[in-house]
């Protein structure tokens, strides 16, 4: 068996996804179109999510800084790419950020970029993720086009947003946690927005690179010590006052999420001594989450596996663990190939590669649609397309798009 697949890589990525997502973009008004039916057949609305506009523009950033990609797409393509990143900056940069008393980045946008409330009385700021997401995106299109004004523009709105966390507390809508838990997704996503922010920084050779690095790998640290279960070498979701011991939110488990952060701590510590950590979190992980009636990864389990259970409240986020437990869904099974290929050249540890190729073997024969379709992102746990929205009522851009590119920009030098 060979290491890896870098041809499926290249050709899902130039043959499946991106034919798909060429004739989503709004040519007349800029941005992205991504309120698609789950079949990819149907455009739902013209409203723009901000959280998809800033991951786009990233992943078109992205592919034409890599060499490994850009070679791949042809001139016809690199030349599309260079003139929809630019006007997706352009209209993250003409509608998107708010006045500073009342946030930092828009949730939504209609088609013309007039900000909108996405639900009634939640305000126009309701999410820092989307805030990380414009970030990444303005990092890397800085690099892209060399231009270290976009750079400290970035740098700008990561400080806005970290001193509105200070003053009001962290918004992350559409689903809240009850007072007194904490999850690692926000640590998760601030390292590695400050990762992504500080090589983009290095990259253009800017002073600011350091202390974002460091605060990159101050929050890997929070979340292999502050997160970690010894007994179980797991991830927690969250950390749970001690009332809440045994309820679904304490013992629910999300292995995606562990799976997609632990290759994040990797790209900021790879620290000799917590690898052996991340590579455990990665493997149990794997081994929790696997449905071994149906294959695929299972959307969330309980600590001691099968399906999430104990006392549930009401809020919103337990009604969709309880609804939603069993899906399978197009992010986990994107991020866990992507992981674990990049734990096998981190480790040399075969059991990375075994899953691997179990997963890429699910993903072929669950997953892509016809050519030029991109993927049914949500499946029912037998693995039936299932027409429901499980965060933003949206076809995701991100996470199979940025699998197939750090994939091959992982094999593309080992070919």
């Amino acid at each position: 068996m060979t290491h890896y697949d870098y041809s499926w890589h290249a050709k899902g990525l130039t043959e499946q996804i991106l034919p798909f997502w060429d004739q989503a973009f709004d040519n007349e008004h800029g941005g992205v179109f991504t309120c698609y039916s789950n079949l990819g057949d149907r455009l739902l609305s013209t409203d723009k999510y901000v959280w998809s506009q800033g991951r786009m523009l990233w992943c078109l950033s992205e592919m034409l800084v890599s060499d490994v990609v850009s070679r791949e797409l042809g001139n016809q393509r690199r030349a599309l790419y260079g003139v929809q990143a630019k006007s997706l900056y352009r209209f993250l940069h003409a509608h998107v950020l708010l006045d500073e008393e009342q946030g930092v980045c828009a949730f939504l946008t209609d088609r013309y970029g007039n900000i909108k409330e996405a639900a009634p009385s939640k305000g126009l700021y309701a999410s820092f993720y989307v805030d990380c997401f414009v970030i990444m995106g303005y990092a890397r299109y800085a690099v892209l086009i060399g231009d270290e004004h976009v750079a400290y523009e970035a740098v700008d709105i990561f400080r806005r947003m970290l001193a509105f966390m200070e003053l009001n507390g962290v918004r992350t809508e559409p689903y809240v946690l009850p007072a007194g838990f904490t999850t690692q997704a926000v640590a998760m996503i601030l390292c590695n927005t400050a990762w992504v922010l500080a090589k983009a920084l290095e990259s253009l050779e800017l002073p600011e690179a350091p202390w974002f690095a460091d605060f990159s790998r101050e929050r890997a640290c929070e979340i292999l010590n502050g997160f970690y279960d010894p007994q179980r070498k797991l991830l927690r979701e969250v950390v749970a006052p001690a009332r809440y011991d045994g309820t679904l939110l304490a013992r629910h488990y999300n292995p995606g999420h562990a799976i997609e952060c632990m290759w994040f701590t990797l790209d900021c510590l790879g620290d000799p001594t917590l690898i052996d950590r991340m590579a455990a979190i990665v493997l149990t992980s794997l081994e929790l989450g696997w449905d071994r009636q149906h294959g695929g990864l299972l959307r969330y389990v309980d600590r001691d596996g099968d399906r999430p259970h104990g006392p549930s409240g009401t809020t919103e986020f337990e009604k969709l663990i309880e609804r939603t437990w069993d899906y399978k869904l197009w992010w986990p099974h994107a991020e866990a190939l992507y992981c674990t290929a990049r734990m096998y050249r981190a480790t040399g540890n075969t059991a990375f590669l075994d899953w691997y190729w179990q997963l890429k073997d699910y993903v072929d024969k669950v997953f892509p649609a016809e050519t030029g379709r991109e993927w049914i992102q949500i499946r029912t746990r037998t693995g039936a397309p299932l027409e429901t929205v499980v965060a933003l009522p949206v076809k995701d851009p991100y996470h199979i798009m940025r699998m197939h590119i750090l994939s091959m920009e992982l094999f593309g030098n080992h070919e």
